[in-house]
């Protein structure tokens, strides 16, 4: 980034805000079985979202976005995870720092020379999990640092959990500095010395390149570093909800994925037991009703998700009118309770809808060449990300002692 760029005009604004192409949903369907099981990266389909400025639909209209909703994004992300969880969740972090980096007025040079590149279509992801660390989130000293080297930074580390990194055209760093206070710049993905690796093993999510970014002392301009006073009070810890309603609307969309092969499964379905209530596995009432039951489930998740999403969308509003930030802070611990209620909800219609799967399908829908297992990987690897316990017991906290919750990232 130089010190007096020239921006990249801005696009015309999106329209619909929320839509997807149909055919290309349906090309994901077909070949999200495959490219689970053969470790297939998603970069062309990826590239192909980036060219549909997938990303743009929340930025203002200003901008060059479409001025979508938070609501009208998660519609969208559920409908991606429907036909291939892996690809929606490659997103979640892009969504996530949009509240945080993306949407504020700001005079802020590198968000002014990011945001036109996302109104372009740009991938931006995050870089800032430490294994070694000791806790997850807060504001605690990272390994990494961003050291002093004449007139700029040098900044070396080893991140994990970099969701999306390896498809990223941007990626948000943290670390700390010399005297041990933290700071995050936004780079290029492709900058000597950042090294992307493939090495996530998880038995679901996995072609979300969930693994390891390496940064082998990377040059930093003072320039790319973001500056405190260029994001929000309220901006931080509503990201960090936005990211957590992003992984349960993956879970809604998998949901839906689960109802759909049900209906699927049981259409061919040519064989039945000797003492089934009919002849024929499509007249049968007992799977018929454990189909309708999948339906029910993917439409309750969609809308637990939704709901939750007003909250947030109301959170957004109130910080975007410049709302008392007492106003503010309150409508943040709102938004963050409902998606955590959410979450609950959704984690546990969604992990019976999985199992349940296979008593519609039957005893050989467990092949391996099926692949029907990866719904249950998937949502299992999903919500195991800041588990349900943790939700529940903030929530119960909060009525009954008063104790506001968690705002540090993770909540």
């Amino acid at each position: 980034m130089p010190d007096s760029p020239r921006l990249t005009p801005l696009p015309d604004p999106l329209t619909p805000p929320a839509a997807l192409p149909p055919g290309f949903l349906d090309k994901l369907r077909l070949g999200a079985s495959a490219r689970d099981a053969e470790r297939l990266l998603p970069y062309a389909e990826i590239a192909e979202l980036k060219a549909l400025r997938f990303g743009a639909r929340r930025l203002p209209i200003a901008l060059g976005g479409a001025g979508a909703s938070i609501a009208e994004v998660m519609a969208s992300l559920i409908d991606l995870a429907e036909a291939d969880p892996n690809i929606a969740h490659i997103w979640r972090n892009h969504t996530m720092l949009l509240e945080r980096v993306g949407i504020a007025p700001t005079r802020d040079a590198a968000l002014l020379r990011l945001r036109a590149r996302l109104a372009q279509g740009d991938l931006l992801s995050l870089a800032a999990t430490e294994l070694d660390r000791a806790q997850t989130g807060g504001s605690s000293r990272f390994s990494s640092t961003f050291r002093p080297a004449g007139d700029h930074f040098r900044f070396s580390g080893r991140k994990f959990y970099s969701t999306g990194v390896l498809y990223a055209d941007w990626i948000l760093v943290t670390g700390s500095r010399e005297d041990g206070s933290n700071a995050s710049a936004i780079v290029p993905a492709d900058r000597a010395g950042i090294e992307r690796l493939d090495d996530w093993t998880g038995m679901g999510q996995r072609l979300t390149a969930t693994g390891t970014t390496l940064f082998h002392d990377v040059r930093i301009e003072p320039q790319e570093i973001i500056s405190a006073e260029a994001i929000p009070p309220e901006a931080a810890p509503l990201s960090s909800t936005t990211a957590q309603l992003v992984l349960t609307g993956v879970v809604a969309g998998i949901v839906a994925s689960v109802a759909r092969d049900a209906a699927e499964l049981l259409a061919r379905r040519k064989r039945t037991y000797y003492f089934a209530p009919a002849e024929h596995a499509n007249d049968d009432p007992i799977l018929l009703q454990g189909l309708g039951e999948r339906q029910a489930d993917a439409f309750g998740a969609r809308a637990i998700v939704l709901a939750a999403a007003d909250f947030l969308d109301r959170a957004a509003a109130a910080m975007a009118a410049g709302a008392a930030p007492d106003e503010q802070q309150h409508l943040t611990q709102e938004a963050a309770a409902a998606a955590a209620k959410a979450k609950i909800l959704v984690d546990r219609i969604a992990h019976a809808a999985a199992t349940a799967l296979f008593d519609v399908a039957g005893a050989s829908s467990t092949l391996r060449e099926k692949n029907l297992d990866r719904h249950w990987r998937n949502l299992r690897t999903v919500s195991s990300h800041n588990p349900a316990s943790y939700k529940a017991f903030a929530l119960g906290n909060r009525t009954l002692n008063n104790v506001p919750l968690p705002r540090l990232g993770f909540f």
